[in-house]
């Protein structure tokens, strides 16, 4: 049987499984946690079963149902190098000693990237990695000459290894494809964003909205602004401080919620028309969503942010900087931050996310792509 018959046998097949080491790491960031759930509800009517295992340090806490935990000795550790090494270690026994079909690497692509693919190539086990965020260029907001060398090493040359040798890559949209094809050329891409939930994450009646912003005591001609982010220079909280002291000296009635923590927290205190709002627990965003008449995403490095595919399912138009791609699910985007006051100001329609976010088209794809990688990569 060729390996195309064997992925489409293995696709159709209902009493066919698949076991998936999910590469976690030393921490499980949120929007992790948040993607790999959305990926468990949207495959699990799938014909195949996909047993997931999910690599962690101190797996048994994370408490994230579907996945199995397995912990094979990952140190905790902030040290990139060590990092490197136990993860590589520790994902290398794990394949030894477990009957995985495929690597998954779904967060930190230059680390978890490189363990996963040196631990496949040692294993003989294929390997698929995700490239969802803007890390060949992160260095440029680096400080210092010796962070930036540092940054540059880590992502360009480190993160050189899973793009080259992987056996595939997950890439968000046409920006990350173009990202990994200049790296190389030859790389076996699949272009799939990642899951938005629409259970939770949906617009309500313009009656519901007007109950949820008095709830809030926001009067009905504010203009409510929204921005949700780790508030740090990365994520452009110098420019939103720029664009609320623009906006104060034209006098317009507007407050801008800012959802988050990080060491930007007092200077937005003392910034006119904004309100620092601390971490929201994920499952109260939706209704911060509902509220705003925009959500502004200033951020530098991204890849394709939850936050705008998160407010566009709630009906809330976004505005963002054109990173990564950003460009493909916001309502309006800009390279000069001088025009984010104008833009903040304006009426926008709400983006529309289509067919490519279906439940059905993702469950398609990444169930191809998965069965593809462990497939194609056997004789």
């Amino acid at each position: 049987m060729c390996v195309l018959e064997r992925s489409e046998h293995l696709m159709s097949e209902t009493n066919s499984s698949l076991r998936v080491g999910v590469i976690g790491g030393t921490r499980l960031p949120g929007n992790v946690k948040t993607f790999l759930r959305n990926v468990r509800d949207i495959l699990e009517p799938h014909p195949v079963d996909f047993e997931f295992d999910l690599l962690l340090r101190e797996a048994s806490t994370v408490g994230l149902s579907g996945f199995q935990p397995v912990d094979t000795g990952i140190e905790g550790t902030s040290r990139a190098i060590r990092t490197l090494q136990t993860l590589t270690t520790a994902t290398t026994k794990y394949a030894r000693s477990r009957p995985v079909d495929v690597l998954f690497q779904v967060t930190k692509f230059p680390l978890h990237g490189f363990a996963a693919t040196v631990a496949g190539k040692r294993t003989d086990t294929p390997v698929i990695t995700r490239f969802a965020g803007d890390n060949f260029r992160e260095h440029v907001l680096s400080d210092g000459v010796s962070e930036r060398t540092r940054t540059f090493a880590l992502n360009n040359i480190v993160g050189y290894v899973p793009t080259k040798f992987s056996d595939a890559t997950i890439v968000l949209g046409p920006d990350g494809k173009s990202e990994i094809r200049q790296r190389n050329g030859s790389q076996t891409i699949h272009e799939i964003p990642q899951p938005v939930d629409f259970d939770r994450f949906d617009a309500v009646s313009d009656r519901e909205r007007a109950t949820l912003r008095n709830e809030l005591g926001i009067e009905d001609e504010t203009r409510v602004v929204l921005t949700v982010g780790r508030l740090s220079e990365r994520k452009g909280m110098a420019d939103l401080i720029d664009a609320a002291n623009s906006l104060a000296d034209r006098t317009v009635d507007l407050r801008w919620y800012v959802a988050g923590d990080g060491p930007f927290h007092e200077k937005l205190l003392a910034t006119p028309l904004v309100e620092p709002i601390g971490r929201i627990p994920h499952e109260q965003m939706p209704d911060y969503y509902r509220v705003a008449d925009v959500v502004v995403h200033p951020s530098h490095i991204e890849g394709l942010p939850n936050v705008l595919l998160e407010a566009a399912a709630c009906g809330t138009p976004t505005v963002s900087r054109r990173v990564g791609d950003a460009e493909t699910v916001a309502s309006k985007t800009y390279t000069d931050t001088s025009q984010l006051p104008d833009f903040i100001l304006e009426n926008h329609e709400a983006a529309e996310l289509g067919e490519r976010f279906a439940a059905d088209t993702l469950r398609k794809a990444y169930a191809k792509a998965l069965v593809a990688t462990a497939t194609n990569s056997r004789p």
